[in-house]
């Protein structure tokens, strides 16, 4: 009588269960593989993988019961207990087992040389020569491709979060961006961006799943440093974006302890659905800027809305949108507030927000750049400069907040001192290209170098933007590059999907090539009734262009009014802007010993 193990071998149920274990196996990675190509639903190899472990104790069961014999499979306990084994049964096995085992180690080794490691490497273990990266726009590979706004809004958390940290140097988001959907190598668009490392991935979004895929690659010998793939519920998105901004920072060898670094990294709020909504807003604002069409505005505060009901106390959230709300306000700006607000409705939304940003903010950043946006709506012109420069050492490499130091310089009127920083901000390493064309567009109304410099360089940008394209039509004519603005006003023309400020594109360019009938006809064949002066500057700057100085300046009378004054105080950049034509406005000037006392011709208005 045999033992119970000598009958388990007697009978193959080992080697049933190794063939089947390994054959399995095999089923289930060829399974993935086609699960992704074909976008199949995450329930797919869930069942897969439930079905396979279903069938191995009905295989060991038919192992035991059944026998191969020179009769045909016969059950077990019919068979006489001295009857020899069928020699046909165990190399039947043997062969099944040793086929599949090759296939096996096959599809290791194919999977090793794809991707080199098995597991996240160390700082210890990775040699990292250059600490600079680009990170490419996810893919979205949802059935429906109708999650590219999660795609490209959680790129852009990790791109922001890795920004924020020490040591990195991180490709602007404008340069990473005019590679999507590239069918260039990742060593190609590493030499082109200048960054040693290229993060890439993919979002799949069904329902409430979402799979998020990324992997870091060395651009010297394209090897893959890392990859991660994160199959989660739709309520682990921050915990993800937060998750490989920290690794990819950590294998990069920053100076940051642990802590300081996730802090860094963090979102800002546990609520999934106040974070959706803010990714949105971000994107929904870079691409109105991008194309500089407002029509979104509305959508703009309702994304907003939709924040602060899900969470009060998002401090980023809070202090993004007073920003957006301070260019509403602001005649000097392009943007457009919703058509249904009013003045005063901007003025409370700015308050509570710039509040509330500085009520909930995590660090001391964020109550500084909340201090600021309150100094900006107080008209505490002196004071800006002071916290601007305070400001520059909590983002040393953002273009954006170097300009609005340089903008506050301007608007107090300390030009000298506004040309030496000019001059640290050319020699300065910003580590990447973000608000190129907004650092130059403003340091080009003062310095002559700048304007020559700002031109290269946005024009050695990948894929200039509408937004690139309106403020280097201004730059080349403060610079008396009158042909070569002609081509740029006309690329602007014709990629612009809002037609408002094709008007100044238009004027400027006839006023600087001496076509005076051709820039009045433009000016008067525009509608001008949608655009309030109280929040939008084009019929001002039209006029001012245009060299009627008086209409100009009467067209600004209403807002020479206490309540009002801030959106005054966002012409001072304008070195043409006269502030003592406006008394009210000027006394506040005076009293901060800030007053204009120099005023600096627009060099290609209109002659009249």
């Amino acid at each position: 009588m045999r033992g119970f193990i000598e009958e388990l071998r007697y009978r193959n149920v080992f080697r049933v269960a190794i063939a089947y274990i390994i054959a399995g196996w095999l089923i289930a990675q060829v399974a993935d593989l086609a699960a992704d190509a074909f976008n199949a639903p995450d329930w797919v190899m869930q069942m897969l993988i439930v079905v396979l472990l279903i069938g191995l104790p009905i295989a060991l069961f038919l192992a035991w019961a059944y026998e191969l014999t020179p009769a045909g499979v016969k059950k077990a306990k019919d068979l006489p207990a001295d009857m020899p084994k069928d020699p046909r049964s165990k190399s039947t096995l043997n062969r099944a087992t040793l086929v599949a085992l090759i296939v096996a180690v096959a599809w290791l080794g194919w999977d090793k040389a794809q991707q080199p490691s098995t597991e996240p490497p160390t700082p210890s273990n990775i040699e990292v020569a250059d600490q600079s990266i680009a990170v490419l726009p996810f893919a979205d590979f949802s059935p429906e491709s109708d999650h590219s706004w999660f795609a490209d809004g959680l790129t852009d958390e990790i791109l922001n979060a890795l920004a924020r940290t020490r040591d990195l140097r991180v490709a602007s988001r404008t340069s990473a961006f005019a590679f999507r959907d590239s069918d260039k190598a990742a060593t190609a668009i590493a030499g082109e961006l200048g960054v040693a490392h290229i993060l890439e991935g993919s979002v799949r979004r069904a329902g409430d799943r979402i799979r998020v895929t990324a992997q870091l690659i060395r651009a010297s010998d394209d090897a893959h440093l890392w990859s991660e793939t994160f199959d989660a519920s739709s309520d682990d998105s921050i915990e993800i974006q937060e998750q490989i901004a920290f690794d990819i920072a950590s294998l990069l060898n920053t100076a940051m302890d642990p802590e300081e670094l996730r802090r860094m990294v963090a979102a800002g709020t546990e609520s999934i659905a106040a974070w959706e909504s803010y990714v949105q807003l971000r994107e929904l604002t870079y691409s109105i800027l991008d194309d500089v069409d407002f029509a979104d505005a509305p959508e703009q505060l309702r994304l907003y809305q939709d924040i602060v009901r899900e969470d009060p106390e998002f401090a980023e959230a809070h202090a993004f949108f007073a920003t957006i709300v301070f260019g509403w306000m602001s005649p000097g700006n392009i943007s457009a507030p919703p058509p249904a607000l009013s003045a005063a409705e901007l003025h409370q939304l700015f308050s509570q927000s710039s509040a509330n940003a500085m009520r909930h903010a995590r660090t001391e950043a964020v109550k500084l750049d909340a201090e600021i946006l309150r100094a900006l709506a107080q008209l505490r012109l002196v004071d800006l400069v002071e916290l601007t420069r305070a400001r520059l050492e909590f983002h040393p490499y953002d273009r954006e907040i170097w300009t609005q130091h340089l903008a506050s310089l301007m608007d107090v009127s300390r030009f000298d001192e506004a040309e030496i920083f000019i001059k640290e901000i050319r020699e300065h390493d910003f580590r990447n290209n973000d608000h190129l064309t907004t650092l130059y567009s403003v340091a080009a109304r003062i310095d002559i170098e700048a304007r020559l410099e700002g031109v290269e360089k946005i024009l050695a940008q990948p894929s200039p933007t509408p937004g690139d394209y309106y403020q280097l039509h201004r730059m080349l004519l403060y610079a008396d590059r009158v042909a070569e603005a002609a081509d740029v006003g006309q690329r602007y023309i014709d990629s612009a999907t809002d037609p408002t400020w094709t008007l100044m594109v238009r004027i400027r360019q006839a006023c600087a090539e001496g076509r005076l009938a051709d820039a009045e006809k433009y000016y008067e064949e525009f509608d001008f009734s949608p655009f309030a002066i109280v929040n939008n500057n084009i019929q001002w700057l039209a006029l001012k262009t245009l060299g009627r100085l008086e209409e100009a300046q009467e067209l600004l009378r209403p807002l020479d009014h206490p309540d009002l004054h801030v959106q005054l105080s966002g012409l001072l950049t304008y070195l043409h802007f006269d502030p003592a034509l406006y008394p009210n406005f000027a006394q506040r000037l005076e009293e901060q010993g800030a007053m204009r006392h120099e005023v600096i011709p627009m060099n290609f208005a209109c002659e009249r």
